[in-house]
């Protein structure tokens, strides 16, 4: 993909393509920085750290589990190497390391399965996606935490360079707080689908149902990271804000509408999922991201309470009291206090986005913009 053509938003158009939620504001100032910029640094930085600093000591981790069914058994609690013998607590520490662990028999105390295991790095141990640890094991933030993993470089540079193309549209559209809300359901979504799939396709491999296409029969164990279906996510959204924009393709090298571009990616994924099998599981979070994507996006009021743990954004302020923000990036630092006037239109652009805004005051943001250019500010 790529851009068709770049553009910066203007106080009083909306319909723009750029980074990072608008103009990127490099680094010499990370307090203006939109929350687009902040999930691609948080991306790369945690991807950075997982590559160096937090690279050792691994952990172990449950691939597959070979058990007849139907027998009550014990996993031994020792670690062996595929060549039979004890592991030491360097091989358990070893990334890429495989390791086994007999399953017995409870009653009989014979051997009747293995376990397998392979031990990974900390970060995508504890943060992987997986329907045995996310819902059998009940760690339930890793809804969350699999968004901010990725299994390579090219992996990591293809969802940064989606959300760097994409993210800011929709950004500006919904507003920081809730595009960011947006993002991170969008994700667990996508989450929920694989583990929905995968739970029913084991169902029916455990008792012998018919199959049916599109479920994942794998392991529960299989792990899923990355951004992808947040990114899924937010083209779904690039669709609706912007359907007929149109958008430049790497490879084949030709221009497409972003409606169709959108679409087209889920047709794909879905096509992959029923008839390939090719990164099924992948493609499964794919899906989910696009479906929650495209009901947020026409539904984005229901975003607004996404981070109201310690609060009610649905509340007013008290008299006296500034409206709620902690997104200082949308307005630049000014000599000269700005009016209450353009303080609300302000908040009302961090709360609810600048699709919210009637034509008037659109005109009153433009206005205080050219004041603030014309005195050099």
């Amino acid at each position: 993909m790529g851009l068709a053509e770049r553009q910066y938003q203007s106080a009083n158009d909306d319909r723009s393509w750029g980074g990072g939620g608008g103009a990127w504001s490099g680094l010499s100032d990370f307090r203006r920085w939109s929350v687009n910029t902040w999930i691609i640094v948080v991306n790369c930085a945690i991807f950075l750290l997982g590559a160096t600093l937090l690279a050792k000591p691994g952990i172990p981790v449950l691939e597959t589990r070979k058990v007849p069914v139907g027998i009550t058994n014990v996993e031994v609690d020792r670690f062996f190497l595929p060549d039979g013998s004890r592991a030491t607590r360097e091989d358990e520490t070893r990334v890429g390391q495989p390791l086994l662990r007999p399953i017995l028999n409870r009653q009989t105390n014979e051997q009747v399965g293995v376990a397998e295991y392979r031990v990974r790095p900390p970060l995508d141990a504890l943060g992987h996606f997986s329907t045995q640890k996310a819902f059998l094991e009940i760690q339930v933030w890793r809804f969350v935490t699999f968004q901010f993993l990725h299994a390579n470089v090219l992996h990591i540079f293809f969802n940064m360079f989606g959300l760097y193309i994409f993210g800011g549209v929709v950004e500006r559209y919904l507003g920081s707080r809730r595009y960011l809300a947006y993002y991170l359901v969008t994700g667990i979504f996508g989450g929920l689908l694989y583990l929905i799939l995968n739970l029913l396709g084991y169902l029916v491999l455990r008792f012998n149902l018919p199959t049916i296409p599109g479920l994942l029969f794998h392991q529960t164990t299989v792990p899923l990271v990355g951004a992808s279906a947040g990114v899924f996510g937010v083209i779904m959204a690039c669709a609706k804000i912007e359907p007929d924009s149109m958008v430049q393709m790497i490879f084949p090298p030709i221009s497409l509408r972003m409606k169709t571009l959108a679409y087209g990616f889920v047709g794909l994924a879905l096509f992959n999922l029923l008839f390939t099998g090719k990164n099924a599981g992948g493609e499964a979070a794919h899906i989910g991201g696009a479906i929650a994507g495209f009901y947020f996006i026409r539904n984005a009021h229901l975003l607004a309470d996404f981070f109201d743990v310690f609060s009610d954004s649905r509340r007013p302020p008290r008299p006296g009291q500034p409206a709620r923000s902690g997104w200082s990036w949308l307005r630049s630092a000014s000599p000269a206090a700005p009016s209450a006037e353009v303080d609300r239109i302000l908040a009302k652009v961090r709360e609810s986005g600048i699709a919210s805004l009637t034509a008037k005051e659109k005109k009153i943001l433009a206005d205080d913009t050219n004041r603030l250019r014309a005195r050099g500010g």
